[in-house]
């Protein structure tokens, strides 16, 4: 369900994508040495960004230094060196990941079931998690069994599911910040996720159709969907971007300029672009 927000690396300064992907390497170093080497492996885009909104909030001074690392060790490259904000960052990636995995094993059969098993056992090398971060790791689960629920009564109701992966994405992205912070945080996560949910929906309607999987698309709008149909939930999607812009605008990044450009890069052109690749509206249908 990850892997979608990106900046538009043409539009970045040289050395703001240099950063970029310094943060990027920065936090699987992170996760290597705080949730075990086999966490590298969910690794995402989605997790960076939220590194550095949260960087800019909590005042986080990052340091960026040449190493070397397993996947590339014959030349070394930038990374963002290991801070608090990374480690939270890397420490609920893992948390996420590992209760969506025991989710897809309680809803998968047959085959997909012996494969969600196999996946699992990579879980088994993530560290535990960290006493501060339980109340974080019960209120993903609600949300994860939240929209297990809705999933399996077959729920129609686009606006209901996607709050749901709002909810848990405001969680993370707020947990642990002061009170402004908190509710900026949660705002930029839960139109975040509500946007991810649509969008992944967007991008595995066909091969959902074909396994029969799940998918509020193809519940609301049917075996197919319609120019029009793309039309109105590229509206509803920039509707939401839109909403969580307003909350980056209030961020304050007068400690972290670099990590603005970044930030607002993903969050008012990225994003927008990432929306429109997926749904792929064809011109004359505008």
């Amino acid at each position: 369900m990850f892997g979608y927000i990106k900046p538009n690396i043409p539009e970045l300064k040289v050395k703001d994508n240099e950063l970029y992907k310094a943060t990027y390497c920065g936090l699987c170093r992170t996760m290597g040495k705080c949730t075990g080497c086999m966490s590298r492996l969910t690794l995402s885009y989605d997790f960076a960004f939220l590194a550095l909104v949260r960087m800019a909030m909590e005042k986080t001074q990052g340091q960026v230094k040449m190493r070397r690392c397993m996947a590339h060790p014959l030349k070394k490259r930038p990374m963002l060196e290991i801070n608090p904000t990374l480690e939270y960052s890397a420490k609920s990636s893992v948390i996420l990941t590992k209760l969506k995995l025991k989710d897809n094993i309680n809803d998968s059969h047959g085959i997909s079931r012996l494969g969600a098993k196999i996946v699992n056992l990579v879980s088994l090398f993530f560290k535990k998690t960290d006493k501060e971060l339980l109340p974080l790791e019960e209120k993903i689960k609600e949300c994860i069994d939240n929209l297990s629920i809705l999933e399996k009564e077959g729920c129609d109701s686009i606006d209901r599911v996607a709050d749901t992966f709002g909810v848990l994405l405001g969680n993370v992205a707020s947990f642990g910040l002061d009170k402004e912070n908190s509710l900026l945080g949660y705002e930029i996560g839960y139109h975040l996720g509500k946007w991810i949910y649509v969008i992944d929906a967007c991008d595995d309607f066909e091969k959902d159709k074909k396994t029969g999987s799940y998918n509020v698309l193809r519940l609301a709008f049917g075996e197919e969907m319609r120019e029009s149909d793309k039309f109105a939930i590229q509206g509803a999607m920039f509707l939401e971007l839109g909403k969580m812009s307003k909350a980056v605008e209030l961020v304050d990044f007068s400690q972290h300029r670099d990590v603005e450009a970044i930030v607002k890069n993903v969050a008012f052109d990225g994003l927008v672009q990432e929306t429109k690749r997926v749904l792929a509206i064809k011109e004359q249908s505008l």
